[in-house]
């Protein structure tokens, strides 16, 4: 059974006013980071991307959306038509310090569930840092078909495994969902490198 980790990048950074993928974080990428970072953990990883040549990361496959500009469910589509990966884990490329372990574990607590997700303790899901099984995928495409490209709409319809935020104790979710998009964000984010 393969496990990949997909990293999905390319989306618009309009907030950010460029692309997020290649912001620098001690010396490198946020992208070429991550896939430094999961590599040793997953079986696979790729780089979801909007088109073909877009990125080029060591170590790290681009998985073109077969629906450009559909978001995160394209792309996640195309990790499970584009790829024998029967487990994808999901990481946005603006979540700098995702943990691989962590990341893991999500995914060897998936169970029976099509996906497994971190409940915060304010009640909200973290479906950008979260374990997908391929039995999703009809669900997915209904979605994608049906104009909805919003993660939540396939987390209404598919079996949630949730693991909440006091049942992780020890981990900083605080800086491992860490979510860069303004420039601010970034700023905040070169000053958590740092310390």
């Amino acid at each position: 059974m393969t496990t990949a980790a997909v990293i999905l990048a390319g989306g618009r950074s309009s907030r950010m006013g460029r692309d997020k993928a290649a912001l620098d974080l001690e010396g490198r990428s946020f992208l070429a980071r991550l896939a430094e970072r999961y590599r040793p953990v997953f079986d696979r990883v790729y780089v979801s991307s909007p088109r073909r040549g877009t990125y080029d990361v060591p170590g790290a496959e681009e998985l073109p959306d077969l629906r450009p500009g559909r978001g995160p469910l394209a792309g996640l589509e195309a990790a499970f038509l584009s790829t024998e990966a029967e487990t994808v884990f999901l990481t946005a490329v603006d979540l700098p310090f995702g943990d691989p372990v962590l990341a893991l574990r999500l995914t060897a607590e998936l169970g029976e569930a099509d996906a497994c997700l971190i409940r915060r303790g304010d009640g909200s899901l973290e479906p950008l840092f979260a374990a997908y099984r391929r039995s999703c995928l009809p669900a997915l495409q209904s979605c994608l078909d049906g104009g909805r490209g919003a993660v939540k709409g396939l987390l209404d319809q598919i079996s949630c495994r949730v693991v909440e935020e006091s049942a992780l104790e020890g981990w900083d979710l605080a800086r491992i969902l860490y979510n860069v998009n303004t420039p601010e964000d970034y700023r905040r984010a070169c000053r958590k490198a740092e310390r």
